[in-house]
C-alpha cells in the first residue's frame, strides 16, 4: 500500500432544491437529494430539444449478499433504450444475463425520487423501480419468462432509506460551462427474494446491500468513464464504496468518489485506474496521496459492443472482487478485502 501524505478531507455544499437556478447550474456536491432536476433549463445557444437528445438517463441498482451480485438499470440514450438485470454469482462464475436494447420509448427513467418509477419492458421482461425516497423506501421488482437460453426470473426487492437508515451522495457536476452530470447515489440495507429457474436466493436485511445511481449526464461525444463499486454487510456494518474517473472538469474538486459506513458517506479524492494486464486482470484504483488503494480482480466478464470492430460502443462490465484499504480523512482504515463488486470501462460514440 503506498504512504498516506495527508487525508484529504472534503466537505458537502449547502443543499440545493434544484439544479438550475435563474438559468444557471447550481454546482456542488452535496448530501440530500435535489427535489428538481431540470438541467435542461439552463441558458444555453443549442435548443432544448437537442439538449434534451444529447442527455444520457438511467436508473441502476447493484444488490449483493457477498456470493451473488446484481446489477440492473432502464437506460435511456433517447434513440436507444437498455432494460436489463444482470444476476453473477461470484464462487461459481455463474451469470445470467437477461438483457434486451429496445426503442428509447419502450423505457422511462424517473424524474426525481419521491412518487416516481422507472421502468422498462421488452419481449416478456419487465423492470420497475419504486421510488419512495423521502419516505425511506425504495422498491425493485422485476421478470423474465424462460427462454431458450436462459430461465425464468422473478424478483422483489425493498430498500431501506429512511435518514436514519442510509446516506446519499448527490452531485451537480461540470463536463463544460454549459453541461453538466446529475447522479443521486445511495447504499442501503435491502431485503429481497429472487428466482432463477428452480433456484430461490435470499437476501438478508442484515446481511444484504442495495446501491442505487439515479444519473442524468450531458455527456460529450464519445462518452467515456472508468468505473468500481463494492459493498459488504457482512461485519454487522454496511460499507459501501463508489470510485470513478470521467470526463469532469476540476476532478480534485468535483467527484463522486465516496465511501458509505452506514447512514454516513465520506467524500474521497480523485483516483486513477490503471490495468497493465489489460480488462480481463487486475485493475487498481489509485489516488496520488495513497488514500485510496484498491485493487479490483474480475471473475467473470459481461461485454456490451455495438458497431463494427467495436466502433459505436466498446463496453467492459466484468462482477468480481476487491481487496485494499480506503483511509478517511480522520484516519480510520476501511478494509474492503473480500468485498463483492464490479467495474466498468466505457466508451460510446453516440
Amino acid at each position: 500500500m503506498s504512504r498516506i501524505v495527508e487525508p484529504t478531507r472534503l466537505p458537502f455544499d449547502p443543499p440545493i432544491s434544484r439544479l438550475v437556478t435563474d438559468g444557471k447550474h447550481n454546482l456542488g456536491t452535496f448530501s440530500r437529494p435535489v427535489e428538481h432536476l431540470n438541467q435542461l433549463d439552463a441558458e444555453s445557444s443549442i435548443p432544448r430539444a437537442i439538449r434534451n437528445l444529447q442527455l444520457k438517463e438511467w436508473q441502476a441498482f447493484q444488490i449483493t449478499n457477498g456470493e451473488w451480485f446484481l446489477c440492473g438499470a432502464v437506460y435511456s440514450a433517447k434513440l436507444l433504450g437498455l432494460v436489463q438485470l444482470i444476476a453473477t454469482h461470484l464462487p461459481s462464475g455463474r451469470i445470467f444475463r437477461w438483457l434486451h436494447r429496445v426503442p428509447a420509448w419502450k423505457v422511462s427513467v424517473a424524474q426525481g425520487l419521491s412518487g416516481t418509477t422507472s421502468t422498462g419492458e421488452a419481449a416478456g421482461f419487465s423492470l420497475n423501480i419504486v421510488n419512495e425516497v423521502p419516505s425511506g423506501s425504495l422498491r425493485v421488482s422485476a421478470s423474465h419468462a424462460a427462454t431458450d437460453s436462459l430461465p425464468a426470473l422473478e424478483l422483489t426487492a425493498r430498500g431501506y432509506c429512511g435518514p436514519s437508515e442510509a446516506g446519499h451522495l448527490v452531485i451537480s457536476h461540470p463536463f463544460t460551462e454549459n453541461t453538466t452530470l446529475y447522479s443521486n447515489k445511495c447504499a442501503m440495507a435491502v431485503q429481497a427474494t429472487m428466482q432463477i429457474g428452480e433456484e430461490v436466493v435470499e437476501f438478508s436485511r442484515d446481511q444484504s446491500v442495495l446501491i442505487m445511481d439515479d444519473h442524468k449526464g450531458q455527456y460529450p461525444a464519445p462518452m467515456k468513464y472508468d468505473w468500481v463499486t463494492g459493498a459488504s454487510s457482512s461485519s454487522g456494518k454496511l460499507i459501501a464504496f463508489n470510485l470513478t474517473s470521467n470526463q469532469i472538469q476540476f476532478p480534485e474538486l468535483y467527484n463522486e468518489n465516496a465511501v458509505w459506513l452506514g447512514n454516513e458517506v465520506h467524500r474521497l479524492p480523485s483516483v486513477k485506474f490503471t490495468r497493465p494486464g489489460g480488462v480481463r486482470e487486475p485493475w487498481r484504483i489509485a489516488d496520488l496521496r495513497g488514500q485510496v488503494d484498491v485493487t479490483f480482480t474480475p471473475l467473470v466478464s459481461s461485454d456490451i459492443h455495438l458497431g463494427p470492430k467495436r466502433f459505436l460502443a466498446e463496453y467492459y462490465g466484468p462482477y468480481g472482487r476487491f481487496e485494499g484499504n480506503i483511509t478517511l480523512a480522520g484516519g480510520e482504515v476501511v478494509s474492503v478485502d473480500g468485498f463483492a463488486g464490479m467495474g466498468e470501462q466505457k466508451f460510446i460514440r453516440f
